[in-house]
C-alpha cells in the first residue's frame, strides 16, 4: 500500500504557527516515510520595494536582510533538530525573493503532494504582507495544502 503522500514541503518562518507546522510535518513525514523539505524565505522583494519608496536606505536594507536571513536560519536549524530527533531526513532551503513563489517553486522542483505551512489570520480591513503570501500560497497551489493553527 502506498501512502499518500511522497514528498512534503513545509514552510516555515520565525512565526510561531510555522514552527508548529515544522513540528506536524516531522512527525507526517515519519509516519508517512515521506521526503521531507523545509523551506524558509527572505522578503527581499518587499526589502527592495522599501528602498524605491525610501523608507530604507541601502544600508538598512543590507542590515535587515542579513538579519532576516540569521532569522530564517534558526527556523531552518529548528526544523532540522525536530527532524534529527525524529530520525527523518530532511533537506533544508533558503530561498529569496516573494515567498509564495518561493515556495510553489520548490514544490514543483520536488514534485512535492503536500505543503504544509502555519495558520495565519487575514481580516477585509486589514491584511499584512505575511498574510497576503500565505494566501497567495493557498489560492496558487496545485497540489494539497495543510494549515496548521
Amino acid at each position: 500500500m502506498t501512502t499518500p503522500f511522497q514528498s512534503i514541503i513545509v514552510f516555515v518562518d520565525s512565526s510561531d504557527s510555522s514552527l508548529r507546522a515544522a513540528e506536524y510535518a516531522v512527525r507526517l513525514a515519519a509516519c508517512a516515510s515521506a521526503r521531507l523539505t523545509a523551506v524558509s524565505v527572505v522578503d527581499t522583494d518587499t526589502l527592495k520595494k522599501l528602498l524605491t519608496a525610501r523608507i530604507l536606505v541601502e544600508q538598512e536594507m543590507t542590515e535587515l536582510e542579513t538579519d532576516l536571513e540569521r532569522s530564517q536560519n534558526r527556523s531552518l536549524e529548528y526544523v532540522r533538530h525536530l527532524a534529527a530527533r525524529a530520525g527523518v531526513p530532511v533537506e533544508t532551503v533558503l530561498s529569496k525573493g516573494v515567498a509564495s513563489t518561493a515556495v510553489l517553486a520548490e514544490q514543483k522542483a520536488r514534485q512535492a503532494d503536500l505543503v504544509i505551512m502555519g495558520g495565519f489570520r487575514c481580516t477585509l480591513t486589514r491584511m499584512d504582507l505575511a498574510g497576503a503570501e500565505r494566501q497567495r500560497l493557498l489560492d496558487v497551489a496545485t497540489c494539497p495544502v495543510l494549515v496548521v493553527k
